[in-house]
This record gives structure tokens, C-alpha cells and sequence, in this order.
């Protein structure tokens, strides 16, 4: 776009924030509004399961960048609002309190927000996308405690393993065979499982949870859909996210964009940030980068898990190595790689991630 305008984003997290500083580094000279529904400037989401929940980080660590970069980058942030409604034909966006943004281009980077559960689910059932969440959350990991999680995936084995360090008892509920079983397979998963239980966790595949048991003074357990029942004084509802599309079509046109997880994205934090950067050079009018394979990493339960590429369209998967290290290799019906998972492996990961883009 010709410069001078105004560029609207919407959404404050780490593809919004890599929008922003991008424009202003590729030499957009026009204002840009960086707006946010939460109150706090643009911060790292991935510590909130981890160091920030076990108390290690405080807020200002999290901060993606010094709070003067903003000003000085004349970024013009709009935090604690909410957009309500987006004209694409007044080209305006429309704040919760009932003033108007006006834009020449808009992009909406919304990100997700936590699946609520199937069933009536009382205050004291937390998820955790934001850092209130995690703080709210952290106010109840108290040692002794007894914290029941639902869903096996990422956010909720994170957790764990950081409860566990706090000396909670932790129950976790997995609908599926093992933990990661769709994403990672069923012997990857199963061996995760293993861990798991090793570190005390009592982890239950097979099954759901059906409701909640509380009283006047909160959560007092899980009602399972096998019939029985566990005993928890904190529950987790880590049972995934939905795009949040309240704003927009899932594939809007110029010159309304989006980028992150509301565009769908593939990869959580490193695909976050490169489609924030991509949203911005296509708005300039630049040429776009070239695509690197998706990249996802984990800390849990004394494991760094590295995820490169794809694993949806893997027929099979080999398996190198124990709980303690390992490379897992997903490959297409023609053992093409398409992915691959190293545990505490990281010398492996640079490798992995070059054959992934020289076979794309």
C-alpha cells in the first residue's frame, strides 16, 4: 500500500506485534494501531504453562519488547479495548465503548481462545490462554494440592509437569489411547505416557470428563464418562482453542488480512510470528519469504520436544531411542519425510529442519 495511511491491527499478540514492527522496519510511514483486548502490552505466550506459572518469570520478563519500543517506533498501542464490529465498506473498526477506528488497511490477528467444555462448568474451572489465566491459576497451585487436568495435549502436560514441581497431585484425563496420539502417534504417545507416570502423574487414557462436583466453597471433583469420579481441589479444562472469527470470514481479502491463529496457522509460536511478518510485506507490496517447515517446541517433565514439519499426512513413523532422548521420523506412503520429533535430541534439529526444506 502507498504510504501515507493508517493500518489498524487487531489483536495484540505475538502476529499482530510482528505485523506492527515489521511495517515500521520495511519503511511504512503512516500510523499503525496496534489494538489489544487485554491489558498488557504484547508478551510470550509459551511461558505461561512453564516458568511463569512455576513463579520463576515474573510480567516484565514476558514483555516481547522494552516498553519504550512502542513510542519510540511510533506504534500506537489501544490496549484494554476490544473491537466489536469491523465495516469493511466505512473501513472501520468499532470499539467495545463505542468510539470508531478508521483504517486504509486492517488486519485481524485475534489469535484463539480456549474450547469451553460440552457441559456446565462452574467459575473455579480455569483455562489457560492469557497470562491473567496463568496468574489466576498460579494463585491455587498450592503443594498438596490436588489438580485435575482434562486433555492430554500440550498445554495440559505442561502444566503438569509444572504442578508436579510444585508438589500438586495431578490427575490427568486423556480421551484418545495415549497423550498425542492423534499428533504424534500412538507409540510416541505411549511412551510419553510412560514418563508421565514415572513423574506421578496419574494419568487416565480411554476416557473423559462428564461434569463437575463443587460446593460453596469450589471444585471438589470430576465426574468421568466411565462412571467414576476424581477427587481435585483445581481443575484445568485443556481441551484445545478455537479460531476466534467473530470479526471476520475465515479468508478475508485486501484489504482486510489475517495472520496467526486465527488465520488458521500451523506451527503455534514461530508460524505466529513469520505470518505476521508475511501479512506485513504483502501490505507493502514486498515479496514474500520463503516458507520455512513448521516448528513447535515443548518443555515437560525434564524433556525438550522439537517438532519440525507436518505429521498430519504420515503413514508410518520410526522410532529411534527411550523416554530420555529420542528421534521420531514421520513418512508419507513413498518415505518421504514430512516431520520429525527430537526429545532432549538438539543437535539433531538443525539437520531435520534442512532435509524438511529441501524436500518442500
Amino acid at each position: 500500500m502507498r504510504s501515507p495511511g493508517t493500518v489498524v491491527i487487531v489483536g495484540a499478540g505475538l502476529a499482530g506485534a510482528r505485523c506492527a514492527e515489521t511495517l515500521r522496519a520495511e519503511g511504512f510511514d503512516g500510523d499503525i494501531v496496534l489494538v489489544g483486548a487485554e491489558r498488557h502490552a504484547p508478551y510470550e505466550r509459551p511461558a505461561l504453562s512453564k516458568e511463569f506459572l512455576a513463579g520463576k518469570r515474573g510480567l516484565e520478563d514476558l514483555a516481547l519488547r522494552p516498553e519504550s519500543f512502542w513510542a519510540d517506533q511510533e506504534i500506537d498501542l489501544c490496549l484494554g479495548n476490544r473491537v466489536v464490529a469491523v465495516d469493511p465498506e466505512q473501513k472501520t473498526a468499532t470499539l467495545a465503548q463505542g468510539s470508531e477506528l478508521a483504517w486504509d488497511a486492517l488486519v485481524i490477528a485475534t489469535g484463539a481462545r480456549a474450547r469451553r467444555l460440552p457441559f456446565p462448568t462452574p467459575s473455579g474451572v480455569h483455562v489457560l490462554r492469557t497470562v491473567d489465566d496463568a496468574i489466576g491459576l498460579r494463585e491455587e497451585l498450592g503443594p498438596g494440592k490436588r489438580l485435575c487436568i482434562i486433555g492430554g495435549g500440550f498445554v495440559g502436560a505442561e502444566v503438569a509437569s509444572t504442578a508436579i514441581e510444585l508438589g500438586l497431585e495431578v490427575t490427568m484425563l486423556e480421551a484418545g489411547p495415549a497423550p498425542f496420539a492423534r499428533a504424534l502417534g500412538t507409540d510416541v504417545g505411549r511412551l510419553l505416557a510412560r514418563r508421565y507416570r514415572r513423574f506421578d502423574v496419574d494419568l487416565r487414557t480411554g476416557v473423559g470428563a462428564a461434569g463437575f462436583r463443587w460446593d460453596g466453597g469450589g471444585i471438589t471433583g470430576v465426574a468421568l464418562s466411565d462412571g467414576r469420579e476424581v477427587e481435585c481441589d483445581v481443575a484445568l479444562a485443556a481441551v484445545g482453542m478455537e479460531r476466534s472469527l467473530d470479526l471476520i470470514s475465515p479468508d478475508p481479502e485486501p484489504p482486510v488480512y489475517a495472520c496467526g491463529d486465527v488465520a488458521g496457522s500451523r506451527g503455534h509460536w514461530t508460524a505466529a510470528a513469520a505470518e505476521g511478518v508475511d501479512v506485513a510485506r504483502r501490505l507493502l507490496g514486498l515479496e514474500p519469504r520463503p516458507r520455512q517447515p513448521a516448528f513447535f517446541w515443548s518443555d515437560q517433565f525434564g524433556l525438550r520436544l522439537q517438532l519440525v514439519g507436518d505429521t498430519s499426512g504420515a503413514e508410518r513413523v520410526e522410532l529411534e531411542g527411550s523416554d530420555e532422548a529420542l528421534v521420531a521420523r514421520y513418512l508419507s506412503a513413498e518415505g518421504e519425510l514430512l516431520a520429525a520429533l527430537a526429545a532432549n535430541q538438539p543437535a539433531a534439529v538443525g539437520e531435520l529442519r534442512r532435509e524438511l526444506a529441501a524436500a518442500a
